[in-house]
């Protein structure tokens, strides 16, 4: 028997730079065991890789900017934004409604500033994880 979940929302407002991450289903999340791994790999590695951003014109102002990611988190839905507004205040909307296969859907409304916005949006016939 599949229980009816409640509509959820949120109105996000942020003062500077800022994100929502919204994961309405939960999730399964998984990290690298052995993060001391890594040491060394970024230790030889991280000037080429700022370099190569550089190169292909990402948005990497300093090698403190470079995020190495060291795990995972699976999900049958998600909303994520990005606010980066230095003069107003920015502020986004988010309602999350669920879908009978388990996952959600998004509305998004009330954008002011500039916000980046993006969700998981669940096709029929296959599972299309990010809208563009």
């Amino acid at each position: 028997m599949i229980f009816p979940r409640r509509t959820e929302g949120v109105t996000y407002i942020c003062r500077g730079p800022g994100a929502l991450l919204s994961l309405p289903c939960g999730g399964y999340r998984e990290d690298a065991i052995h993060k001391r791994m890594f040491r060394e790999r970024i230790r030889n590695n991280v000037n080429s890789w700022f370099s190569w951003s550089r190169n292909v014109d990402l948005p990497v102002d300093r090698m403190e900017d470079l995020i190495l990611v060291t795990g995972c988190t699976l999900v049958t839905s998600y909303a994520a934004a990005v606010l980066d507004d230095h003069i107003a205040d920015a502020k986004i909307s988010l309602v999350s409604r669920p879908l009978n296969n388990g996952g959600s859907s998004f509305i998004w409304s009330n954008i002011r500033g500039t916000v980046e916005y993006n969700d998981s949006q669940v096709d029929p016939v296959c599972l299309s994880w990010l809208r563009y």
